[in-house]
């Protein structure tokens, strides 16, 4: 897999590291509302693939009119920009990886959630940070520093108080949700090989528009009568759904990959359940358990190991244009959010 090295050096400053971070903090901000938005749709009577269509249809609308505003504005400038200009054989890929790597996910996930509880299958796809330092060793020979061991291990624990759940649980089910875990990693990691060189908005357009196909056409195939927002409460949803909990924290998450790339920016979005958890305290009402608690902390120390580790002086890295996340679903033990492939989904699982 020689065609995932990319040997341009990222920001190692410290300056640089921080804002990285920052960044991939504020993405985790922003995946964690999605359960919220998600719930007000559901409520208005939309059906889990019907609130994921218009959440991509949404979202690729909105980056397509950005894309033209930014177009105009530099015409008027008198400049010259052709760094949205995406070539015919790099579109082709990148169609592809909406449609083959970004859309499964959610199903897969769903998948998972039929066979065990959400928190179980939560704690499962929270591997993937561990996998991405692994198959970065294994296929971009880039070696795991002790710092990101540290983060990784604090991060892992915080992840299994806050979500475990004690119970019985099919084998099948426990190694699809590994399998869900190491599909996002090897999508993560091969996608900063075919977005490279490509601008973030002009990618993220594409493959938001791919997988609004995909849910389109999900929508059709299983016969449920196509239901559009109708009133100004629904639009707002929609609105939420899309740029609150998607278009904002997937640039966000872009912005965090280039400055300190995809093994840190993995491991410090651990922070998703904290916040996640903090919003249903907040906004719900719900109680946080002692073991909650713990466990947020132990992720908030994996952050702060990341944010605080001594910078290598230099070092080369894979600078990846843009990685797109897997939906979330509200999948959570608290019934908000699900870090799973960031697809909105059901609390039983249903997709």
């Amino acid at each position: 897999m020689d065609s995932l090295r990319d040997d341009s050096p990222r920001d190692d400053s410290r300056n640089g590291r921080a804002r990285g971070v920052a960044f991939a903090l504020l993405s985790a901000v922003g995946f964690s509302t999605l359960g919220i938005f998600a719930e007000l749709l559901y409520g208005r009577g939309f059906s889990v693939q019907q609130t994921l269509a218009w959440r991509f249809t949404f979202s690729a609308a909105f980056l397509a009119l950005l894309l033209f505003f930014r177009a105009k504005a530099a015409r008027l400038r008198g400049t010259a920009r052709h760094s949205a200009f995406i070539p015919r054989k790099r579109l082709l890929s990148i169609v592809l990886l909406g449609l083959l790597g970004f859309s499964p996910q959610a199903g897969l996930y769903f998948f998972t959630v039929k066979l065990l509880d959400p928190g179980i299958t939560s704690m499962l796809l929270y591997l993937y940070p561990s996998f991405v330092l692994i198959i970065s060793l294994i296929f971009l020979k880039r070696k795991p520093v002790r710092t990101q061991v540290a983060a990784l291990v604090l991060s892992l624990s915080g992840c299994l108080l806050t979500f475990f759940r004690s119970g019985a649980y099919p084998a099948g089910g426990l190694a699809l949700g590994v399998l869900v875990a190491v599909a996002y990693a090897a999508y993560l990691v091969s996608s900063e090989r075919i977005l490279a060189g490509i601008d973030s908005v002009a990618a993220t357009a594409v493959i938001m528009a791919s997988a609004a196909v995909v849910y389109w056409i999900w929508v059709l195939v299983k016969g449920d009568p196509v239901k559009a927002p109708s009133d100004p409460g629904t639009w707002l949803a929609v609105a939420g759904v899309a740029l609150v909990a998607t278009v904002l924290p997937i640039t966000t998450l872009f912005s965090a990959i280039k400055l300190i790339g995809a093994s840190d920016t993995s491991l410090a979005s651990t922070i998703e359940p904290v916040c996640t958890v903090a919003l249903s305290l907040l906004i719900l009402g719900e109680k946080i358990t002692i073991a909650q608690g713990i466990g947020g902390a132990l992720i908030l120390a994996g952050v702060a190991t990341l944010h605080f580790a001594t910078v290598p002086a230099a070092r080369p890295a894979a600078v990846p244009a843009s990685v797109p996340v897997p939906g979330q679903g509200r999948n959570s033990p608290n019934g908000l959010s699900s870090p799973s492939s960031k697809s909105p989904g059901s609390s039983d699982g249903r997709a």
